[in-house]
């Protein structure tokens, strides 16, 4: 007689092993950026501005998909595997969670920046209106300043100055050729985040488990 145990199906995302991947993924990443900026101190201290940001960046790339490597390796290791193509998917997952996370950290803090910046500026503005108006007083603005800035108060639906018109074309046109580059920088940075992440899985994933 032989006794067979039968082995119940279950899911081949398994969240503990992600999880742990993540967590991996921001040790790492932490551990890389103060080393790095360590090692930066160090040996760039006196050279030009220009170099630091050139080395950071590419500092900051190899610590991004290091990172997101051993997170990968980490949810693939961690995970009891029945399938070999488990590891490559907890790590794809692993890596798609982290990257969420990550937007979701930068976009609290811009909000925060932003909603500090407009209080700053909003307090400013109304500490230098009175200020303003009394130099305003005093003379200290030319006539013709003045006169502009009470025909505007006057009539705010006056045609704006051709410089003002032409000066915000061309920030808009500034604008609008630096969102290319970027835009495609940062499709390529997730899809080698991901591609590391993965590759991750795929090398830390368990032998298959036969019961």
């Amino acid at each position: 007689e032989v006794d067979v145990a039968d082995v119940p199906m279950r899911d081949r995302i398994r969240w503990g092993p992600i999880i742990a991947g993540v967590v991996t993924v921001f040790a790492v990443l932490l551990f890389l950026s103060v080393l790095g900026l360590a090692l930066g101190i160090s040996t760039l201290g006196g050279d030009d501005p220009q170099t630091w940001g050139t080395a950071a960046g590419i500092w900051g790339g190899l610590s991004l998909l290091v990172a997101f490597f051993v997170g990968g390796w980490m949810a693939a290791r961690a995970a009891a595997t029945l399938s070999e193509s488990d590891g490559p998917l907890n790590g794809f997952v692993t890596g798609a969670a982290t990257l969420l996370l990550l937007l979701w950290l930068a976009t609290t803090a811009l909000t925060g920046a932003l909603g500090f910046f407009a209080s700053t500026v909003s307090n400013i503005a109304g500490a230098a209106g009175p200020a303003a108006m009394e130099a305003v007083e005093q003379g200290a603005v030319p006539d013709e300043a003045q006169q502009a800035a009470e025909e505007a108060a006057e009539n705010p639906e006056a045609a704006v100055p051709a410089e003002v018109e032409q000066a915000a074309q061309q920030a808009g046109e500034t604008a609008s050729e630096a969102a290319g580059p970027g835009a495609w920088g940062t499709t390529i940075a997730i899809i080698l985040a991901i591609g590391a992440a993965t590759l991750g899985g795929m090398v830390g994933r368990n032998e298959r488990m036969v019961l």
